[in-house]
């Protein structure tokens, strides 16, 4: 019915037309449930364009070079021989095609085998922060990415460009150096992040976390800016689904857990405990602790019972 109002529909691929209302149907289901904002008419003067086209026959087909994509052709594309191989052997389910920072690229969705990781036998707790990235159970702290001069370089071509005449000659220049930073500094974060969060699943069987209030956190005037750098919620979920692709054990503690608070040793909690104060002495048992690292052994021992209880009721 919409075709015959609208004959242009007809120039679209019509498993991309069907997943529109599926997205569509979503946003509209996480906007009653208090998830996200009303959802917004897609714009073309958005930087972000995509779409999607669903598995259906012969409408994907895919070479060593070359994708086929129904009412579009054959399009080149580059990717590593470790998923060129990947494709071959796996069965595709859909394909997004996505322009972001003025590069497109071809997100595909695919069914595969994943091989189990060998048990390690240890485990670990977590505890993210603004700081350092994350502190670990083991004393192990991971800094944050230096992003400095990838911060410098982007607010530099943002000033240049709102000086510039919009969609100039000029304009568009300086518009590739911009999308040419960015891409390095979001680059940089998603190579540290799957390095991470593959390191973690390699080496231990349960990952316990806390149950951070991510968007919460971001109504904080001064936390605000630092989250946006370290994108904690990227890295949360990248440990996630790596723990249930390779079979270990995912747990988050309850948020209002007094992690930092609490001594891991004998259980004496200090109330008087402020952002302030990184160190601190049990006045029971006389163990100094490290702030982050007492919250990351407290973490773990939370996790471990949550765990422990969960089994009992199975």
């Amino acid at each position: 019915m919409l075709k015959q109002d609208y004959p242009f529909l007809y120039d679209g691929e019509s498993t991309s037309q069907q997943q529109v209302f599926r997205d569509l149907n979503k946003a509209f289901t996480r906007f009653f449930k208090g998830k996200s904002a009303f959802p917004n008419f897609k714009s073309k003067k958005n930087s972000k364009q995509s779409f999607r086209i669903q598995k259906n026959g012969n409408n994907i087909q895919i070479t060593n070079r070359r994708i086929r994509l129904a009412k579009i052709g054959f399009v080149h594309y580059r990717t590593s021989k470790k998923y060129r191989k990947l494709l071959k052997s796996s069965k595709i389910n859909n394909i997004t095609i996505k322009k972001e920072n003025g590069k497109y690229y071809a997100i595909i969705n695919i069914t595969t085998i994943v091989k189990e990781l060998e048990c390690s036998g240890k485990n670990i707790g977590i505890d993210l922060g603004l700081k350092n990235l994350a502190t670990l159970s083991n004393g192990q702290e991971i800094t944050n990415l230096d992003l400095r001069y990838e911060d410098h370089m982007i607010q530099k071509y943002q000033k240049k460009l709102s000086r510039q005449k919009y969609m100039s000659k000029n304009y568009q220049k300086t518009l590739k150096k911009y999308y040419k930073w960015q891409n390095k500094k979001n680059n940089k974060i998603q190579n540290a992040y799957h390095q991470f969060s593959k390191y973690l699943v390699k080496n231990y069987d349960i990952i316990a976390m806390e149950n951070l209030n991510i968007h919460g956190m971001f109504q904080n005037k001064k936390w605000s800016p630092k989250l946006q750098k370290i994108s904690l919620y990227k890295l949360i979920n990248m440990i996630k689904y790596k723990s249930k692709w390779y079979n270990k054990k995912f747990v988050q503690i309850d948020r209002f857990y007094p992690s930092s608070k609490r001594c891991c040793i004998c259980g004496y909690q200090k109330n008087d405990l402020t952002l302030k104060i990184r160190e601190w002495k049990c006045p029971i048992c006389g163990t100094h602790h490290q702030r982050d690292i007492n919250a990351a052994k407290n973490i773990l021992n939370e996790g471990l019972q949550i765990l422990n209880h969960a089994k009992k009721i199975k």
